[in-house]
């Protein structure tokens, strides 16, 4: 069995552990949305172009899905209170060098340095979940966890939205330093050592290699609407470099993740319900408010405001169904938020060829809903089921698959959102109009995705059910 045995209870000190490692996630979270709302003054303040700003965006996930990569070694390698402190350190210093970058590069590397940061804090506060809570319990804790996640960046463009109109674009990174001292102070206290440190060697090449693909990934999505042929060969060159990381891995004693667990049944079906599910929920996060500002012609407080339910329902749903997974398993759960999320995308539709701003609404709500109710049990349905030996690789895999949806799901939508908007334009169009047909074509690509999700989450949860009742 995982973690602690079942007759024990959770300690005080652990919960206080898990307390802080929850407003790690919840600051990793929040700190990928954390400039979106401050591009447009940015671009003002340094002369940059649109192109250019998204970097601060493209490049602090690049360089997140890098360290997420690299968690499985480190959480071998380093023990956990040296780790805390350091990941704390750069989180700070990250966001103290946007607070006073005089120039846009010094802005890019300070956004570099707090990912670097933050991009420790939510694989490590899964492996402490995995490592310390009890194998029936371990949903529970895992849709705490997975809700702090998701309210992060939902929560990002509504405060920081406030703070950029009243103070300014460079005190969106007073959230993260003040928040990121508070936790350093509380984990000075709670965070302690009880495990030994492997001395295992780094594999330089792996991470490299990882690196590159994720980068020339997130260039190639992002060209390919605009320029095809050159966007393709992007992604072809993305696939060559993660297709020999993989090999690489594979053919290591000590890879730097081990990609064992995706040969399991139990975890790789896990692991795809993972990204359709977060493509789908990062997709809407970024498009819902450009649809609202653009299609509907609110103003950006308000379409925040209208944000505020959804993201609410989404981490409900997420902590209730945590609870369903430790009691009911995985089905009928996993198709039904699944079918739920597919619905909503199907409203977004109607109610935006439709001009039906309240039904666009409705639906935003019931695709947060969904995904919701799918991400967490997921999440810990694969990793219950591996051997205590891979749950630093399996850890590390789920989030290498939340940090992949968050580089596919907006790149792809965006993309395909942008081009339907352009077309519908030439074609004599008004702008908003526009606007509400490129985001129509968005989330019927989306409402595929999703369907396909909802094919995989049936099977895979009544395989597991079948399973559990035979055992």
């Amino acid at each position: 069995m995982k973690g602690r045995t079942a007759t024990q209870r959770t300690t005080p000190s652990l919960t206080a552990l898990l307390a802080v490692f929850y407003g790690c996630g919840f600051l990793a979270g929040f700190n990928e949305n954390l400039v979106n709302m401050a591009l447009v003054a940015i671009m003002g303040d340094f002369a940059v172009d649109a192109v250019t700003a998204q970097w601060l965006v493209t490049g602090y996930m690049i360089a997140v899905t890098v360290v997420v990569t690299c968690m499985a070694y480190l959480y071998r390698r380093v023990p956990m209170r040296p780790l805390f402190f350091a990941a704390s350190a750069l989180s700070i210093a990250g966001s103290l060098g946007g607070l006073v970058a005089p120039n846009f590069a010094v802005l890019m590397g300070a956004r570099l340095v707090q990912a670097v940061g933050t991009g420790v804090f939510i694989p490590l506060m899964m492996n402490v979940i995995v490592d310390k809570v009890p194998h029936e319990n371990m949903g529970t804790y895992l849709a705490v966890g997975s809700s702090m996640i998701t309210l992060g960046p939902a929560t990002a463009p509504i405060v920081t939205g406030f703070l950029v109109s009243d103070l300014g674009w460079r005190s969106v990174f007073f959230v993260p330093l003040a928040a990121a001292l508070v936790l350093l102070a509380l984990g000075a206290v709670v965070v302690r050592d009880d495990r030994p440190a492997a001395r295992t060697p780094f594999d330089v090449v792996s991470a490299l290699l990882v690196a590159l693909g994720v980068t020339l990934l997130s260039v190639g999505l992002s060209e390919i609407s605009q320029r095809p042929i050159a966007g393709l060969g992007y992604l072809a060159a993305a696939a060559l470099a993660l297709a020999a990381f993989a090999l690489r891995s594979r053919r290591r004693a000590q890879p730097l993740v081990s990609l064992e667990p995706l040969s399991r049944r139990s975890f790789w079906p896990a692991a795809v319900i993972v990204v359709v599910t977060m493509m789908t929920y990062f997709s809407l996060s970024v498009m819902a408010p450009l649809y609202f500002e653009e299609a509907a012609g609110l103003a950006a407080s308000v379409a925040g405001v209208l944000m505020v339910a959804p993201v609410l329902a989404n981490a409900t749903a997420s902590v209730l169904s945590g609870r369903v997974l430790d009691r009911r398993g995985e089905w009928p759960l996993l198709p039904a938020g699944l079918g739920i999320a597919a619905l909503g995308l199907a409203a977004t539709i109607a109610g935006s060829l439709m001009g039906l701003v309240a039904v666009v609404a409705i639906g935003i709500f019931f695709g947060y809903l969904g995904t919701g109710m799918v991400l967490s049990p997921a999440q810990t349905a694969g990793l219950r089921r591996l051997p205590d030996v891979l749950d630093s690789h399996g850890v590390t895999l789920m989030s290498m698959a939340v940090q992949l949806a968050a580089c596919l799901g907006p790149a792809t939508y965006v993309g395909i959102m942008s081009t339907a908007a352009a077309r519908a334009a030439a074609a004599g169009a008004v702008a908003a109009s526009a606007a509400a047909t490129g985001f129509a074509w968005a989330m019927a690509a989306a409402l595929i995705v999703a369907l396909a999700g909802l094919a995989c989450a049936a099977l895979y949860a009544r395989r597991m059910a079948k399973e559990s009742l035979s055992s």
